[in-house]
């Protein structure tokens, strides 16, 4: 215990450690990084800058607040001196450019791979990357360059141009990897966890064999970050939003409903307000796009469903809470930070943030879904875990069952077949007809090992193969009429082998005491039990004479209780029809239960 707190420490001193030299290095590229925040701005179509229009603007230029209804191709330039010219690698940093755009320093182009839109094709935004560009030295002049950006924007998309960094490459490297991997790169980690935790939950919810609406939340999950990340549709870039917002809505409405039931906190009428503001929200979206004038702004329709999750975040807090659960506890801390960064990013939407702020939004996801994979795959080891040990349980308490029907069937036989064959009175055929029921309670151990699918039949057709030639040879005909049956759940060995020695004792008691020449055995189904019926031709005998002393009798009405099936035995003494045995067997029966 006490290296494992030791341990602890250490982690925690080396993650101060960490996060200081961070923030250092952070501080110290700010501090010889250039910050180009005034430039000139000019709506042209042209391929080249224009030599008249321009305009003043301040970086960064958020054309929602400036030019609300421009799109289209638009150009800036800043200036700027350098004297003399460094000698150590220079590198350009925009935290954020959007739509599309490209750099020129001083005349020539330092982002050649850059597609603007076309006829008939959509180019490739940029809005989700920082852009970063190592310059050339060679193209540095001695006092005034200039940097151009020719952007393409859209009304759609909040469009614009973010304040510009220039600095040694060694100093703003770090900050354009640190948004890059959390804007870029993380959605794609996102999307593995997701899967990863899809799996599990599947395997879970497979296990227990009932539909989980987490499972559901993280496939949708899953669609959105592909929308978000991976794929891109055919459609204008304002549809293409609202797709992606109401795949996200249906996740947040999928997550409000499993973490309402995960707490356990039964607040009337809740379930009616997710459901109906997650349907509000679905209209709304839906309603927008129909009108087809779709901007990002329609992501402002989840503000409703943001303030709901955090209700049901509260209802999980206070659940963990009186549960003792740590892990319930950090479900619900990392879902409200990612609901948090969630409303930060619609924050910025609403402009109540600087535009080019940093959206938290995806990487406020990655706590969440790392906690949510921990939650269930260690639910599926330990259901996998419990399984084991039913199965191991279910094992043991099958050998001991054989064992016993052994030591009490077949074993009292053999003894009683052992004490005959050492008298020198004994009837041979005695002996013989000893030997032989304890062969035919072994062979019906054996049968009812052997299930298939829950179906009683086969083994209904392996006791009538074992036992037709000995009828024959008694000069007892058999037949047999059987309809198929449905599969009787609870139907194990127990409860078949219970099954079996009720037809086979019918049978046995049919011969011993009515002398018949045929007995009939029926098998048919209905909707609520299946009905085995066994009738023989012989003497019939007064059912009000049977006593509780008749054994075999008595043993089947036990066997029959036992399973939950209903047992009744006919027969006159006056009438040449013999005895009929009806054996109602349940479609859901208990396995050798009380």
């Amino acid at each position: 215990m006490t290296r494992s707190i030791a341990l602890a420490r250490a982690g925690l001193l080396l993650s101060l450690v960490l996060f200081a030299i961070i923030a250092w290095a952070r501080q110290l590229a700010e501090s010889e990084d250039r910050l180009l925040d005034r430039a000139e701005f000019v709506v042209s179509d042209a391929a080249t800058p224009p030599t008249q229009g321009w305009e003043p603007v301040l970086l960064p230029d958020n054309w929602r607040l400036t030019r609300p209804q421009l799109s289209g191709m638009a150009w800036y330039r800043v200036r700027f001196d350098l004297s003399p010219v460094p000698s150590q690698p220079q590198a350009l940093y925009l935290p954020r450019l959007s739509l599309i755009g490209e750099l020129r320093l001083n005349g020539s182009v330092l982002t050649p791979d850059v597609r603007f839109d076309e006829t008939g094709r959509q180019g490739v935004p940029m809005d989700n990357a920082p852009v970063y560009v190592v310059l050339p030295s060679g193209l540095f002049r001695n006092g005034e360059n200039l940097l151009e950006v020719r952007l393409q924007g859209d009304r759609q998309i909040r469009s614009g141009l973010s304040a510009i960094r220039l600095g040694p490459a060694v100093t703003l490297q770090p900050l354009w990897f640190e948004r890059q991997l959390l804007q870029v790169y993380l959605p794609y980690v996102l999307l593995v966890l997701t899967s990863g935790a899809l799996c599990f939950v599947y395997a879970y919810t497979l296990r227990q064999r009932r539909f989980s609406t987490i499972q559901l939340a993280l496939l949708v999950g899953i669609v959105t970050l592909m929308l978000y990340s991976v794929l891109k549709l055919p459609i204008s870039r304002g549809h293409e939003q609202g797709v992606r917002a109401l795949a996200t809505t249906g996740m947040y409405w999928l997550l409000c409903v499993s973490g309402h039931r995960l707490s356990g906190i039964r607040v009337p009428g809740m379930p009616a307000v997710i459901h109906g503001m997650a349907a509000f929200t679905f209209i709304a979206i839906a309603v927008a796009m129909i009108r087809a004038d779709v901007t990002d702004r329609i992501w402002l329709l989840a503000w409703p469903l943001v303030f709901l999750q955090m209700s049901v975040i509260a209802a999980l807090l206070l659940s963990a809470w009186r549960r003792r659960s740590v892990k319930l506890l950090l479900l619900a801390l990392s879902a409200a930070f990612w609901t948090t960064t969630v409303a930060q990013s619609l924050a910025i939407l609403s402009e109540w943030l600087p535009w080019d702020s940093f959206r938290w939004s995806v990487s406020g996801a990655l706590p969440f879904c790392i906690v949510l994979l921990f939650f269930f795959a260690e639910r599926f080891i330990l259901d996998r875990e419990e399984a084991a040990r039913e199965q191991r349980a279910a094992i043991a308490s099958e050998r001991g069952r054989i064992l016993q029907d052994m030591h009490d069937g077949i074993g009292a036989q053999l003894i009683t077949a052992k004490r005959l064959a050492r008298r020198p009175d004994v009837d041979r055929d005695d002996l013989a007809s000893m030997i032989e029921e304890s062969l035919q309670d072994l062979r019906l151990i054996i049968d009812s090992l052997d299930l298939t699918e829950r179906d009683l039949l086969p083994l209904l057709g392996n006791l009538r193969l074992r036992l037709q030639p000995r009828l024959a040879t008694l000069g007892i005909r058999l037949e047999w009429d059987v309809q198929p049956l449905p599969a009787l759940t609870g139907l194990g060995p127990e409860s078949a082998l219970a099954i079996l020695r009720i037809v086979q004792e019918a049978i046995n008691n049919a011969v011993r005491h009515a002398s018949p020449s045929c007995i009939r055995i029926t098998v048919r189904a209905d909707r609520q039990q299946a009905v085995i019926r066994i009738s023989d031709d012989g003497r019939g005998f007064d059912a009000a004479t049977i006593g509780p002393g008749r054994r075999g009798l008595t043993g089947m009405h036990l066997r029959a209780k036992k399973i939950g099936a209903r047992l009744n035995v006919e027969g006159r003494s006056d009438s040449s029809t013999g005895a009929q045995v009806t054996l109602a067997i349940p479609h859901q029966l208990r396995d050798g239960g009380p």
